[in-house]
């Protein structure tokens, strides 16, 4: 299966070599492509800045800038995180292509879940048929109310050129969230999968085997245990700045939204915010799986029949229950991981959009 994994992790690197930020290479350096993309998300905020503080008058328009906006503030902050960060993200996904036993189960799961985030992401590119299927002079019939400086979005060629400029950013930040966010989503479901398959070795424990076999094996499940409370404490450790900014930021873009939508129902940014909310869905509802299965590993472990072995081995057993008392959550500094946190973010999205509507 070490095939496979490492067709997975060429299919989530794609998208960010096109970026030129394939950090994941050990070669990696920066290329004209690396700095295209930065140059294209420094206009994009310029854009995004003139836009806002010229039309301050135009709710509806002033929050759907400033909401796709937010996306791209998280891609640049998120870019910089993972230029900063990219020895732990290496060493990341080392630890997973060496993962001893990878499952058909575990390999078809791991592929439909990216592809439908892929997918997912994907349909925000919805936004640039609005000039097709619904004209909107207040925004010059662009996909989004932002517009180069210096060129007039209603006039030949220029309007084109806004179009495109659009698109192309649209794009780009569906390529880094389906990299990033994909990477991310392995590496739990590679956690998750690797404390399923403790549960199945401790279930399997020869009991009545021999005294030094048993110490022998007993010995390499808690090694195997201690690698993976390793393993997640590396994720913790990469990601907890990234999901840090997905939680704050998720929150004010559901909060814009909402207003966009509060004013006109029918809108193409409902693709935008379903994107957005599945994003935050996704990484909570792997992070809540990663608690339940080590949440119930210290059950697993004394249901086995402890009773029957010699007390050395029975002491083993008790250290292990010991460091598997505590669940394995992954945090963003102020919220972990989890589908409570989810709705957590959903509520206060909420009640910003009725304290501002």
């Amino acid at each position: 299966m070490e095939q496979e994994i490492n067709q997975i992790i060429s299919f989530l690197r794609r998208p960010l070599k096109w970026l030129g930020f394939d950090v994941i290479d050990p070669n990696w350096k920066v290329t004209p492509l690396t700095m295209f993309t930065i140059v294209m998300f420094a206009l994009q905020h310029y854009t995004s800045y003139l836009y806002l503080s010229t039309h301050l008058d135009m709710f509806d328009m002033f929050t759907e800038c400033f909401s796709t906006s937010a996306v791209a503030l998280e891609i640049a902050i998120r870019m910089g995180l993972l230029v900063h960060q990219r020895e732990l993200r290496n060493e990341t996904i080392e630890i997973i292509r060496q993962q001893q036993k990878v499952t058909a189960r575990f390999h078809k799961l791991i592929s439909v879940t990216l592809h439908a985030l892929a997918a997912c992401y994907m349909s925000t590119m919805m936004f640039e048929l609005i000039p097709i299927v619904s004209p909107n002079p207040r925004k010059s019939n662009l996909p989004l109310p932002m517009y180069l400086p210096y060129m007039p979005p209603n006039e030949t060629p220029y309007w084109h050129l806004n179009y495109t400029f659009i698109t192309i950013m649209n794009l780009m930040c569906i390529l880094f969230l389906v990299g990033i966010d994909g990477l991310l989503v392995l590496s739990i479901l590679a956690a998750v999968h690797q404390i399923k398959l403790l549960k199945i070795t401790i279930q399997e424990l020869d009991i009545g085997a021999e005294q030094a076999e048993l110490h022998r094996e007993l010995v390499r499940i808690i090694q195997i245990h201690q690698r993976i409370q390793q393993f997640i404490h590396q994720l913790e450790q990469t990601y907890y700045i990234d999901l840090l900014v997905d939680f704050g930021l998720v929150c004010l873009i559901l909060c814009m939204g909402l207003n966009v939508i509060a004013d006109e129902v029918i809108n193409a940014i409902w693709f935008f915010l379903i994107a957005v909310v599945f994003q935050l869905s996704l990484l909570c509802f792997s992070g809540n799986l990663l608690l339940i299965e080590s949440d119930s590993l210290s059950s697993c472990v004394y249901s086995i029949d402890w009773h029957a072995m010699p007390v050395p081995e029975q002491k083993l057993l008790m250290v292990m229950i010991a460091h598997a008392q505590k669940p394995q959550v992954l945090r963003g500094i102020f919220m972990p991981l989890i589908m409570s946190s989810f709705l957590s973010v959903i509520k206060a999205s909420y009640s910003y959009f009725t304290l501002l509507h």
